[in-house]
């Protein structure tokens, strides 16, 4: 009976595994036999798993840019912006004007909300900056900040209006409504007295229209009197108070209050109508560059000397520039114009050069440097000078 073991009689068992493999028959010349190519299916398999895997990839590649493209991140993107002449935007009724040759501009910087691609792109280039949203809305909503930028530009318009009317010789009327506290300086009595956004409505008695009234009872005082105003804080609330008055530092036997002013709902009367188209600029950076060709517009001569000027800087009712910020972005924008001249802020005067390449770059504090630079070109002080005066 044939069983899994083979007993061979008259002999010690040994064992025989019938259940081993059987091996393929040895070719020919012996040898082991050669392994098989993959056959056809295989190949096609292999390729379809390859095929399968890179369509995987690809579409999660194109789905990720297109979420970097399309989403939103909490960061801005600062980057060159427009570069316009002021004197095609200003309209005057009531006195006569000219023909400008060479032209005064003005220049912006474009703010735009980034995805995460625009972020991404804009740390990559050197002429764009990536802001936290914070830092540009301060708190803000987008549309509170565009109301607030709009109505930034608004006030700089009139006080642009009144400055380059003044330094024309033309009278300009002022109303107000207060001296609005704009700053308090953290060593002074008047910091723990008075705030910022406080409107200084009368002092000593006195009724106060415009900051300068303020200032001129301030200078009937000695350091260390005290001085009684009457602060508004809201159309409801205005009570007294009184502050010790300190020595200015460059006078020790004047009197300050130690505090930055604005008049508060300033108004002007001019004597004839000006106009600048704005378009849907914001913000106060205009102020001296509208100044200026406001000026121009007014004026026989060229303001410029025939060429092409561009600016950026507040200005304020004394004739002040400021800084704004974003003159890296604005000096890119200049230059690829071909101004001839970027006049700038103090403060900003270093970084406009590192971007200026041959451009010329002047830093003004005031309205009257800014026209002694132009002066260096042909123009400025020297075209106010051969001006007809008012009525003239």
């Amino acid at each position: 009976m044939a069983g899994c073991r083979a007993v061979e009689q008259g002999t010690p068992s040994a064992v025989v595994d019938t259940f081993e493999p059987m091996l393929a028959p040895t070719p020919e010349g012996g040898g082991p036999t050669p392994p098989t190519e993959p056959g056809v299916e295989d190949t096609n398999r292999r390729r379809r798993r390859v095929w399968f895997a890179l369509t995987i990839a690809v579409a999660l590649l194109t789905l990720g840019t297109l979420a970097a493209a399309f989403v939103q991140v909490p960061y801005f993107l600062l980057a060159p912006g427009s570069v316009r002449s002021t004197e095609g935007l200003i309209a005057i009724e009531g006195a006569p004007t000219f023909e400008t040759t060479g032209q005064v501009d003005f220049t912006t910087v474009s703010v735009k909300k980034a995805t995460a691609l625009q972020a991404l792109i804009g740390w990559l280039d050197p002429t764009v900056d990536v802001v936290e949203e914070d830092k540009v809305l301060g708190g803000q909503t987008q549309d509170e900040n565009r109301e607030r930028n709009l109505q930034e530009m608004a006030d700089s318009k009139q006080i642009a209006t009144a400055v380059a009317l003044e330094a024309l010789g033309y009278d300009v009327g002022e109303q107000g409504s207060g001296a609005l506290i704009v700053n308090v300086a953290a060593d002074v009595p008047a910091a723990d007295v008075l705030q910022r956004g406080d409107a200084v409505v009368a002092a000593e008695g006195q009724p106060i229209q415009l900051s300068s009234d303020l200032v001129a009872v301030i200078a009937t005082k000695r350091p260390g009197d005290d001085v009684v105003l009457r602060i508004q804080r809201t159309p409801e609330l205005a009570e007294d108070v009184s502050v010790r008055l300190v020595a200015r530092p460059d006078d020790p036997n004047r009197a300050m209050l130690g505090v930055s002013l604005e008049t508060f709902g300033l108004r002007y009367e001019f004597p004839f109508t000006v106009t600048i188209d704005s378009g849907s600029v914001g913000g106060p950076s205009a102020g001296l560059a509208f100044t200026l060709g406001i000026m121009d517009v007014l004026t026989p001569d060229s303001l410029t000397g025939g060429v092409r000027v561009a600016t950026t800087g507040t200005i304020d009712s004394s004739g002040n520039v400021g800084p704004v910020g974003g003159v890296q972005q604005k000096t890119v924008a200049v230059r690829r114009a071909g101004a001839t001249m970027f006049l700038v802020p103090p403060g900003e005067y270093e970084e406009a050069l590192r971007y200026a390449g041959d451009m010329r770059v002047e830093t003004v504090e005031t309205l009257d440097d800014a026209l002694r630079a132009l002066s260096s070109i042909g123009g400025g002080s020297g075209a106010v000078e051969r001006a007809a005066p008012p009525g003239g």
